[in-house]
């Protein structure tokens, strides 16, 4: 798969990966961040907010403006994943987020539940839009020898105990078998 070159970041991903050592390995893999504005309203702690602004000064990364339009079809992305009882609840902000990238063919960085079944379930409708949460980041990272360590799984823990965000083994496992790293 080709991956985008630009990414859409939700607020969840951002408080997140803010927390992490080596947050600046997201700029390895890509080579521009937008938030939208609600996203961005979502922030105020201190921590994501100063690394937002070092990633701003940097020319890594750009705040999208609200639209209605945009607006608009974060709202029917809502409504078609509420058909679907299997997707959890999408929060505007992060239907923004699937919009935009869906417009201009990004990836989507989020922790978001919702947002990251419905690529799951009908990833085909979200096209070009790619989904993937801190994990599959993770992943990428280490198989393209961007993130190295001893193991994917020392790479997992080390992000896991600086970011107080926690993933299921098997979740690890999943994720280590697509991205090629566990044979199945």
């Amino acid at each position: 798969m080709s991956l985008p070159s630009v990414c859409v970041l939700d607020a969840c991903f951002i408080i997140d990966w803010t927390r992490w050592s080596r947050r600046d390995l997201l700029w390895k893999v890509f080579s521009l961040g937008i938030v939208p504005e609600p996203v961005m309203r979502e922030i105020s702690t201190p921590q994501p907010l100063r690394v937002l602004r070092e990633w701003m000064s940097a020319g890594f990364l750009t705040v999208h403006p609200s639209s209605r339009d945009l607006e608009d079809e974060a709202l029917r992305l809502i409504v078609e994943a509420r058909r679907n009882p299997r997707i959890p609840r999408i929060d505007p902000p992060e239907a923004v987020c699937v919009a935009l990238a869906r417009r201009i063919g990004a990836v989507v960085l989020s922790e978001n539940r919702g947002v990251i079944r419905a690529y799951e379930a009908a990833g085909e409708s979200l096209a070009p839009a790619i989904v993937w949460n801190s994990l599959r980041l993770l992943a990428h990272l280490y198989v393209t020898g961007a993130a190295t360590s001893g193991s994917f799984e020392e790479v997992v823990a080390e992000y896991e105990q600086e970011t107080k965000h926690a993933f299921s083994r098997r979740e690890v496992v999943r994720v280590a078998r697509e991205f090629g790293i566990l044979q199945a």
